[in-house]
């Protein structure tokens, strides 16, 4: 009778300790949502404030949030409109023109050094991968100067080339990533690929290309979104107005329109420039972060 109550009791005191695990992790699980929710609404602010402003007239800018009266004169002003000096369109035309073609060659060099660093045998290999590392340690602004003198000397500072010539020599985090994703192919199907008789260049592209894709469109996408968005870059090398990137006719326009009445444009300029970038994190962000993890629980 007494060993009865005794259980009886054993099993009353832990449900009563799980009831209070569930409630307390329930409350802290409601204390933490409330928190990144806040924390998303504070980083959300700027961006809806953003939205709104490009269709508001410029004299509600900053007396309503919502507009009172919505208008799309600010995209039209920056298309087709005077105040700005290059339009949207041709911003559009040379943000691709300096982004595509650095990116496709930009990540293929890369791609083909990090299967010379993870499947080719060489002398110094590992001591060559860390000085490549090791150039990430050099600050852009101790070079920057250098590279604008020697660019001028080659006359590339008149049109987009100073931009994309350097680009195309690949990049070091690439070729981070992609060689700790290589690493998770057996070494048996480069080796069977050799015994066939094929070389360095045919292994490659013919057996190793297809297997990283994956990896590779998340690096392209990735290298989409730092290429885009570059700034310092194009307003180093780039002197010719009918040249700007969307980065830098943003930039332009606020600059010389820093006026209330310039506010929608600046915005909806800002709005425009950032769509493709949306577009493309929104579309590819599970393969963007499942890349990244599979490189480094390989590596």
């Amino acid at each position: 009778m007494e060993a009865e109550n005794s259980a009886k009791i054993a099993v009353v005191n832990s449900n009563q300790k799980q009831a209070s695990m569930k409630t307390r992790n329930r409350i802290i699980n409601t204390v933490v949502f409330i928190i990144l929710a806040a924390g998303a609404i504070v980083m959300m602010y700027p961006l809806v404030w953003m939205i709104f402003t490009s269709f508001k007239p410029y004299t509600d800018v900053y007396t309503t949030f919502f507009p009172r009266h919505w208008t799309g004169a600010a995209f039209k002003e920056i298309f087709t409109g005077e105040k700005i000096r290059t339009p949207m369109w041709r911003g559009f035309i040379n943000s691709i023109l300096t982004t595509v073609p650095v990116v496709i060659v930009q990540v293929i060099v890369s791609a083909m050094a990090a299967f010379a660093f993870a499947k080719l045998k060489f002398k110094g290999k590992n001591a060559l991968f860390m000085v490549m590392l090791g150039t990430m340690m050099i600050p852009f602004t101790v070079i920057m100067i250098p590279q604008v003198y020697v660019f001028k000397i080659l006359g590339l500072l008149n049109g987009p080339l100073a931009v994309i010539i350097p680009k195309m020599f690949g990049a070091v985090m690439t070729v981070f990533f992609l060689r700790q994703f290589l690493y998770g192919i057996p070494d048996s199907l480069t080796e069977a690929a050799k015994l066939d008789g094929a070389g360095y260049n045919r292994t490659f592209f013919s057996v190793v290309l297809p297997l990283i894709m994956p990896a590779l469109a998340t690096q392209c996408i990735l290298s989409f979104i730092g290429n885009w968005n570059d700034y310092l870059g194009p307003l180093l090398y780039i002197q010719g107005s009918e040249w700007y990137t969307l980065p830098l006719i943003v930039s332009d326009f606020a600059n010389n329109n820093g006026g209330l009445d310039g506010v929608p444009e600046t915005m909806a300029a800002s709005l425009v420039s950032m769509i493709p970038i949306i577009i493309v994190f929104a579309a590819f962000q599970k393969k963007i972060i499942g890349s990244i993890v599979f490189s480094a629980v390989k590596g």
